[in-house]
C-alpha cells in the first residue's frame, strides 16, 4: 500500500528526513576521506614519489609493469621486495616479517603496494600442530599472519595498497584465490589499508582467459603459458589498472 507524506503524519516525515540526512552525511564523509587519501599521490604529478611494491612473483610483475609505465618519469621511483615462491605460510623458508621493516626503512616510501599470497595455498604448520588449507584452524591462522604482517608493514604518513590476487586459469587455485581475497580485504580494512581489486579486469565473459585488451586498445596475450604471471603487455596492463587506483595516470 503507497502513503503520502500527508498520511504518513509528522513524525515519519522527521524520520524519513533524518534518515536520509544521516545517509548523505556518511556519503559525503566517504567520498571526502578517498578524496584526502588521494591528495598525496595527486600533488606528487609535481612532485618526487618512491613507490615500494612488496610480495611475491606476482607483486614482481607488477613491479615490472610499473617501471615500464613510469620509464620517462623521473620524479616517480619503484623500489621493489619480491622474492619468487614466498608468502605468508611457510615462514621456514622465507620470513617477511624479519625483513620488511628494514627495506621499508631504508627505502621510506610514499606508498607500499603489496600483492602477496599465491604460494600460501597449502598446510600451516604451528608447532606440531597442521591445519589443512581453508579449514577453521587454517583461516584463523592465516588471518593472524596477515594481520601481523599487515602490522610490519604500516608506516605513518605512508599509504598502503593491498592488491588482491588475480584470477588464474587452474579452477582450484581461482576457488583458494577467492577466499584468501575475502581475508585480505577484512583484514586492509581493520588496518586501515586501502584494498583494491584486479579480479574482473582479466576475466573475459566472467572466465579467465590467457587473452585480453591490452593498454594499447588491441587483442594481445596477457598471462604466461603457466596460467598465473603476466607477459610484458599484461604486467603494463596491471600496472596501469593500479596506477589508475593510486591517481597517477
Amino acid at each position: 500500500m503507497l502513503y503520502t507524506l500527508t498520511q504518513l503524519g509528522p513524525s515519519h516525515v522527521v524520520r524519513r528526513a533524518f534518515i536520509s540526512l544521516i545517509a548523505l552525511v556518511a556519503l559525503s564523509a566517504g567520498a571526502q576521506a578517498q578524496s584526502e587519501a588521494q591528495t598525496t599521490l595527486l600533488s606528487a604529478r609535481a612532485h618526487n614519489i618512491t613507490i615500494a611494491v612488496v610480495g611475491d612473483s606476482i607483486a614482481n610483475d607488477l613491479g615490472n609493469g610499473l617501471e615500464e609505465l613510469f620509464g620517462k618519469r623521473p620524479n616517480i621511483r619503484i623500489d621493489k621486495e619480491t622474492r619468487f615462491a614466498t608468502g605468508l605460510v611457510r615462514t621456514d623458508y622465507y620470513n617477511w616479517n624479519a625483513v620488511i621493516r628494514k627495506f621499508l626503512h631504508e627505502h621510506n616510501p610514499d606508498v607500499i603496494l603489496v600483492v602477496i599470497g599465491g604460494n600460501d595455498h597449502q598446510a600451516i604448520r604451528v608447532d606440531d600442530k597442521r591445519y589443512e588449507p581453508f579449514d577453521k584452524g587454517w583461516v584463523a591462522e592465516y588471518e593472524r599472519r596477515v594481520s601481523r604482517f599487515m602490522n610490519s608493514i604500516k608506516r605513518e604518513r605512508t599509504q598502503v595498497y593491498w592488491i588482491g590476487l588475480p584470477p588464474v586459469r587452474s579452477d582450484k587455485l581461482t576457488q583458494a584465490y577467492k577466499i584468501m581475497n575475502r581475508i585480505y580485504r577484512r583484514e586492509a580494512a581493520k588496518h586501515g589499508f586501502h584494498y583494491f581489486s584486479v579480479w574482473n579486469k582479466f576475466l573475459t565473459k566472467g572466465a579467465y582467459s590467457s587473452f585480453g585488451q591490452s593498454l594499447e586498445g588491441v587483442r594481445r596475450q596477457l598471462r604466461k603459458e603457466d596460467g598465473m604471471h603476466f607477459t610484458e603487455a599484461g604486467k603494463i596492463l596491471f600496472a596501469s589498472y593500479v596506477a589508475n587506483a593510486l591517481g597517477l595516470r
